[in-house]
């Protein structure tokens, strides 16, 4: 599947070319609306060309763009898992539901100068202070489109090859985008930096381990071949095969 990646400060954001028009996947920080204007003049899209906008999760990294977006088109509809509808309403990442960082290192870096994620290591990338966690509110509208459970993209009005599998773990609403070809774009589900901290394809932050790991047992069970995440490069799903269940739920620093 031919997929545009929009880098943004630390999060991938991709588009897909769907017959005359666009899906866009995530959208990034709100505070990056210059940054993201300038990643779609360079790749020649523009917002009115976009159709559909599917959200992996409700995330401020993800989601904090949706409002200044859809003021810019209004018609563009919005896919997202119907766990993410009040999550989306609150302004804010669901912290309600346990978990924790992934490990003590991870905890020791962030500790160290990383507060805030001012300095992201590996990505060599600043990230603004403003990310705390939280965004505009969205309360969803008629005719955006609630996944209740796995979907065809041609069940849901889109003419692609593939499917909407549900992939929590990382946080209840998490889905992942699964197409015919072995592609798979998977949000927060499973990520590619700060491996040097034993992150092993884990995001930093995984509100519930084993949930993280199951879902990473149906990505492979479902024939995925690359894995596109929302941070860190892409990369071939036997990393998953031989990384799945190193991370330990007693070595994680959980919420308190």
């Amino acid at each position: 599947m031919e997929k545009i990646n929009l880098k943004l400060t630390v999060t991938n954001c991709f588009l897909i070319k769907n017959k005359e028009k666009y899906i866009l996947i995530d959208t990034g920080y709100e505070y990056e609306w210059e940054l993201f204007c300038k990643r779609l003049k360079e790749v020649g899209v523009s917002i009115s060309e976009i159709s559909h906008i599917i959200l992996t999760h409700h995330h401020d990294d993800h989601c904090g763009l949706l409002n200044k977006i859809l003021e810019e088109n209004n018609a563009i509809k919005v896919v997202m898992s119907y766990l993410a509808k009040d999550l989306l309403l609150k302004g804010e990442n669901d912290q309600s539901h346990g978990g924790g960082l992934i490990n003590k290192r991870i905890k020791l870096l962030l500790s160290l100068g990383l507060k805030r994620f001012k300095i992201m290591i590996t990505l060599k990338k600043f990230i603004n202070k403003k990310s705390n966690l939280k965004f505009t509110p969205y309360k969803i509208r008629e005719n955006d489109i609630l996944i209740t459970k796995e979907s065809t993209f041609k069940e849901i009005g889109i003419d692609l090859n593939g499917t909407i599998i549900e992939t929590p773990g990382h946080s209840i609403d998490s889905i992942s985008l699964l197409f015919d070809d072995g592609d798979c774009i998977v949000g927060d589900a499973a990520a590619n930096f700060m491996q040097f901290a034993g992150t092993k394809y884990c995001v930093i932050y995984v509100c519930d381990i084993d949930e993280y790991y199951n879902s990473w047992t149906k990505i492979i069970s479902r024939n995925a071949k690359i894995i596109f995440p929302s941070h860190g490069d892409s990369f071939i799903v036997e990393k998953l095969k031989d990384n799945i269940g190193k991370n330990k739920k007693e070595n994680m620093v959980m919420n308190k």
